[in-house]
């Protein structure tokens, strides 16, 4: 999995930020070393004639002949409006020359070498004496033109020029390669973290597993990924911490709970024993499950054929003397053929067994508990008690949640019953029973066999 930010999107992102910013960063550096060479190139007082004055006006001029032709219609309009101040001299590499208007006698040696000069800027503070000279490949040759008298006027007259070219023939086009090519880059640069991201995604919490690279994502984010795998350790050693304490405790609480058995069947028949010998089984069963959610942790839960009917039956035969004796009436419902599935015998004893004592602990004392199999996989256990809201489902099977928090329980029941079921590949919800209790339907998937068979 690739994690790719577009560039356009309404969470910023990091590429675009640094685009923006450099690509803005780049225009105002080249605008400042505009201000900067403005600021060389100014003279107070002297005068320049534009370069592209002197570009137009060799479009005018042609070849014909093997003489120079001046069309003056297409001459630059400045020149044609002021045809008293305006001069304009041609020489080709043949030494054909031509004349436009009246050029100054300053200038009458330096026209008379033209072939030797190259573009060049001459400034003067006198109008007359301002002029350019540009050289234009021709078929034929190399033409020189050389136009004067009519220089630019001011700030913006003399820079104008300079600003187009810097601002839209070299600021804009920076402009937009930077901010098309950094975020480009910058992708590149953190690609890593798009893998330390799918590297995050599979990290199990319960489990120790290979940290996070550091070293796939750059240097400054390097501290980040280095404390986040120290917090992960951390994580880890609690868990495995946590796991050696629940497995512990439930290797340890059965001797004592063995022994608590063995003296309460002792006693006398009556109410008292009945409750204790129901509170010791709700113990032992806990005590099994916490074995169980250790072994669905590491992945230690078995997978085998077995029949959902056969091991509801065993967990009825067993818990139906203590529903009696608690004043329940208690019915088992099933098919005649077994409804096979794969998983953890045990572990589904234990479920049923804890769905079946919480019925007894929360049923009332009265009414007819009820364990039934669907041929679909479905396993249901209801109860004629006061129910449950509707606002507590989502809540019920959360760990150490208990509707009534002065009832007794611990509340890991029916956590530990979905952990299982999960663990099978099945769900398990709970809702409203016809005789107004509550019902809790496990759905567990059946095999394929028998799905066909059917």
């Amino acid at each position: 999995m690739r994690t790719n930010i577009p560039f356009f999107s309404r969470t910023p992102s990091l590429s675009r930020r640094i685009a923006w910013r450099v690509g803005l960063g780049v225009v105002v550096l080249i605008f400042a070393i505009f201000l900067v060479i403005c600021a060389m190139i100014w003279k107070p007082g002297a005068l320049q004639v534009y370069r592209g004055i002197a570009e137009q006006a060799a479009e005018a001029v042609s070849l014909r002949e093997g003489r120079l032709a001046l069309d003056p219609t297409l001459l630059p309009r400045r020149m044609r409006e002021a045809p008293e101040n305006a001069w304009l001299v041609v020489a080709d590499d043949a030494g054909n020359t031509l004349t436009w208007g009246k050029p100054p006698g300053e200038y009458r040696s330096l026209l008379g070498m033209l072939t030797l000069l190259s573009d060049s800027d001459l400034r003067s503070p006198d109008p007359r004496l301002a002029a350019t000279l540009s050289v234009e490949e021709r078929e034929g040759g190399r033409v020189r033109v050389i136009v004067g008298g009519v220089p630019d006027e001011g700030i913006i007259g003399l820079f104008g020029p300079l600003f187009y070219f810097i601002g839209l023939w070299l600021a804009l086009p920076i402009a937009a390669a930077i901010l098309l090519l950094v975020p480009w880059i910058v992708r590149r640069g953190l690609s890593g973290i798009g893998k330390v991201a799918e590297q995050a995604s599979t990290l199990d919490m319960n489990h120790r597993s290979k940290p996070l690279d550091a070293g796939a994502v750059p240097s400054e984010l390097k501290p980040l990924i280095d404390s986040f795998n120290q917090a992960l350790e951390r994580i880890w050693d609690a868990a495995e911490a946590r796991d050696r304490f629940l497995g512990n405790a439930a290797h340890e609480l059965r001797l004592p709970i063995t022994i608590v058995r063995a003296r309460a069947s002792a006693l006398p028949a009556g109410t008292a024993k009945t409750g204790l010998l129901s509170d010791i089984a709700r113990l032992e069963n806990i005590s099994e499950q916490l074995l169980d959610l250790q072994r669905v942790d590491r992945g230690l839960m078995a997978h085998q054929p077995l029949d959902l009917v056969e091991v509801c039956r065993d967990v009825g035969e067993d818990i139906a003397p203590l529903l009696i004796k608690a004043g329940y009436a208690f019915s088992f419902d099933a098919p005649q053929t077994p409804v096979l599935a794969l998983g953890d015998a045990g572990a589904l004893q234990r479920v049923i067994m804890n769905l079946l004592q919480n019925a007894m602990v929360h049923g009332g004392g009265a009414g007819e508990i009820a364990l039934s199999v669907s041929p679909d996989g479905r396993i249901s256990v209801s109860d004629a008690g006061p129910g449950i809201a509707e606002e507590d489902y989502s809540q019920i099977f959360s760990p150490f949640y208990r509707l009534n928090p002065a009832a007794q329980g611990s509340g890991l029941g029916l956590h530990l019953a979905r952990e299982v079921v999960i663990q099978h590949k099945g769900s398990i919800r709970v809702s409203r029973a016809d005789q107004g209790g509550a019902r809790f339907c496990v759905q567990l998937p059946v095999a394929r066999a028998q799905t066909q068979g059917t």
